[in-house]
């Protein structure tokens, strides 16, 4: 009887030692290497879009830098036809001609006519515009210098009225110029005129001997490049290439915007 009863035992621990799981050996590494090598290979994946994200924003802004710096170096983006050579050529000399009503406009950087510094602009002596000494008469000459006795050299008279009509062609505006605004200037009021010394910004600079060397034209608007002879000139003395565009009817050229680009 005692036999049999401990055969049973026997029996049902065999039974139930068949039923219950036993751990395989490694099972608990095995597992925690394959949640080591998941992290590791997110971890891997991450740095590699990391990597690839930070190449391609690097890429971009090179790209943009680029495109930037080319944008002041070509003005083919402007839609329209190439100017010919000999239109470049007629341009240039009409540009850099003696007393040229148009060379002041390549001396300063505007984006619209109202942003024109006028004092730049007639820093010169303009044909039509200023008064040359030896044309006055005497009474005006010494309201004006104090002398009918001057010396070669004396400051040019500009007359108020005048000076607005030659901003009113140039740019099709109404402009305000107020002379207080421009301090290298004297005005007389009895003559509503103002005396323009000598060039401030020097009287010989690399503007004079450039040229126009590409263009295009769209109808009558005209988008030129004036590149400044800079070849025998110190590098504080050199002056930045102009893209200039203005619109032509007939002889007179109106004036939007003087951009300059690089050395």
């Amino acid at each position: 009887m005692k036999r049999r009863t401990t055969l049973l035992i026997l029996a049902t621990a065999f039974v139930i030692s068949a039923c219950t799981p036993i751990p395989l050996e490694g099972t608990t590494e095995t597992s925690g290497e394959k949640e080591e090598s998941a992290s590791e290979e997110v971890t891997a994946s991450d740095e590699f879009a990391s990597d690839e994200t930070t190449e391609e924003t690097t890429e971009a802004s090179t790209d943009e830098t680029a495109e930037a710096e080319s944008s002041t170096d070509e003005i083919t983006e402007v839609e329209g036809e190439p100017v010919s050579d000999e239109e470049l050529s007629d341009f240039t000399k009409r540009f850099t001609a003696t007393c040229s009503d148009c060379f002041g406009f390549l001396g300063p950087e505007y984006s619209s006519p109202e942003e024109i510094k006028w004092d730049r602009v007639i820093a010169y002596r303009v044909e039509g515009l200023t008064e040359d000494e030896d044309k006055l008469p005497d009474e005006e000459k010494i309201e004006f210098y104090g002398s009918t006795e001057l010396d070669l050299i004396v400051d040019t008279v500009v007359r108020m009225d005048k000076l607005i009509k030659y901003a009113k062609d140039h740019t099709g505006l109404d402009i305000n110029i107020d002379p207080k605004d421009y301090p290298f200037w004297t005005y007389n009021e009895k003559y509503d005129s103002i005396l323009i010394g000598c060039n401030p910004w020097g009287d010989d600079s690399p503007l004079y001997d450039g040229k126009f060397v590409s263009g295009t034209k769209s109808g009558d608007t005209y988008t030129l490049k004036y590149q400044p002879n800079n070849e025998n000139w110190d590098e504080k003395y050199k002056q930045p290439e102009r893209i200039i565009t203005f619109t032509k009817s007939g002889d007179n050229l109106v004036f939007k915007s003087n951009k300059f680009g690089k050395k």
